[in-house]
């Protein structure tokens, strides 16, 4: 991925911050009172702030800082946000936190989500309408294919090696279309937008079918990822030592549905959220070696914004 923006996504950055009520030239992403948080986007059709409430009150509570969380509309403006220091805090899907770190970024990964009792692991599924021909991955050549974004890991990454393997060049051994959000994806195979797609497991698994979107068997799921690590939330290097030492208790110790609940930030633990997935349980900690599995898919499908710029 290139250092500089294109003319749109600049414009879509800075139209970000400004909604934020940052200004593109500030220096850094917050005053000293207020923390700039912002998540990527895996849903295109919902008010993330409402998804993101608990978590939003569980860090003002423990750091004393008002939460100001930055909507964003792709992958890209928190990837730069996070590179030009306007964002303090944020949710990456495993490939963008890898984008952000190899393109400039200074930032540290504070822990994973994971599920009750569940490892810190996720999968792409590769879906086709319930009533396809289509059988496997080597089916979707030659079909329209929808992806997530270039810089999503299960909606993206992941699948370019699937389809590589089935001797399928994801950009010109299909008709690639990009989604926007795991959701669109999911929802454009089943439509008949698109005769194949991917996303995120538990967007097809439940997500959708929780929210009356989707219909148990809408899809069918014909092809699976290895085990992806669970999407990381990082806070920028520049920020004071013990504000960062408040953010690693808060996400390390205190972001569990269970310990909400004790806080009172929430009435019980089936309301809770902790992400916008209500599966998500917790999160744990984890280093940044813990994402190399992702750089080595994109060192095997030779995805150029992998690469340093």
């Amino acid at each position: 991925m290139k250092r500089s923006l294109t003319a749109l996504t600049a414009l879509a950055v800075l139209g970000v911050l400004a909604a934020g009520g940052c200004s593109s030239s500030s220096a850094s992403g917050s005053s000293a009172d207020v923390l700039r948080f912002a998540a990527v986007p895996v849903e295109q059709n919902i008010d993330p702030t409402a998804e993101y409430k608990d978590i939003i009150a569980l860090i003002e509570k423990n750091t004393g800082k008002k939460v100001e969380f930055v909507r964003s509309t792709d992958y890209n403006a928190v990837i730069e946000g996070m590179v030009s220091g306007k964002i303090d805090l944020a949710e990456f899907g495993p490939l963008s936190y890898v984008l952000a770190k190899s393109n400039g970024a200074k930032i540290t990964p504070i822990a994973s989500m994971v599920e009750k009792g569940g490892e810190p692991t996720y999968q792409s599924y590769g879906i086709v309408p319930a009533n396809s021909s289509i059988t496997g991955i080597d089916g979707f050549k030659g079909a329209k294919v929808c992806f997530v974004d270039p810089g999503s890991t299960s909606g993206y990454l992941f699948p370019s090696q699937g389809l590589m393997g089935a001797g399928i060049d994801p950009k010109t051994g299909v008709s690639p279309i990009m989604a926007g959000g795991h959701d669109n994806s999911v929802l454009s195979v089943a439509s008949g937008k698109c005769e194949a797609g991917f996303a995120e497991n538990a967007m097809v698994d439940h997500i959708l079918i929780d929210k009356g979107k989707l219909k148990t068997g809408q899809v069918k799921v014909v092809w699976k990822s290895a085990p992806i690590p669970m999407s990381p939330v990082a806070m920028r290097d520049e920020l004071p030592a013990d504000l960062k030492a408040e953010l690693t208790q808060t996400f390390t110790k205190d972001a569990t549905k269970d310990r909400l609940v004790q806080l009172g930030i929430c009435k019980d633990e089936a309301t809770c959220r902790v992400t916008a997935d209500s599966s998500v349980w917790g999160f744990q900690a984890v280093t940044d070696a813990t994402f190399d599995p992702v750089r080595q898919v994109c060192a095997a499908t030779h995805n150029e914004k992998c690469s340093k710029a």
